[in-house]
């Protein structure tokens, strides 16, 4: 391991001694590379899928979201799973696009673990608002 990181050093050494035109070609070849690498992997199909879930702005990440079934106007559709389920919060969550231009969500495999439905675990979160 230290031969390793003692050579990594002369290497990185050996470059800061090029010229910068030189450091530079290398730098952008080395960048190159890497990008195709990352497209090779299907890094930019991730980046869409995630880009697409339900994203909760107080949590600053993508979220679980409430779907309903039951109801036409459900008070808790398109909202925030998991700070309503810690906080009682209610917020909406930003989509893109927008669900109601999303065919049938919940047959989508993009969203299969980002819907949470209202009538979650028997119990009717409906009740509180009939």
């Amino acid at each position: 391991m230290a031969a390793e990181q003692s050579s990594n050093c002369q290497l990185s050494d050996a470059i800061q001694n090029l010229p910068p035109e030189l450091r530079e070609k290398i730098y952008k070849d080395y960048v190159t590379i890497k990008l195709c690498q990352r497209a090779a992997l299907g890094w930019n199909k991730v980046h869409e899928h995630i880009l697409k879930l339900p994203f909760c702005h107080y949590m600053q990440q993508p979220v679980p979201m409430i779907i309903c079934f039951d109801y036409p106007v459900c008070p808790f559709e398109g909202h925030c799973f998991p700070c309503f389920e810690s906080e009682g919060t209610l917020h909406k969550v930003s989509l893109s696009p927008p669900m109601e231009l999303i065919p049938p969500i919940e047959n989508s495999y993009e969203y299969k673990n980002f819907l949470k439905v209202c009538s979650w675990d028997g119990y009717d979160w409906h009740e509180w608002f009939l």
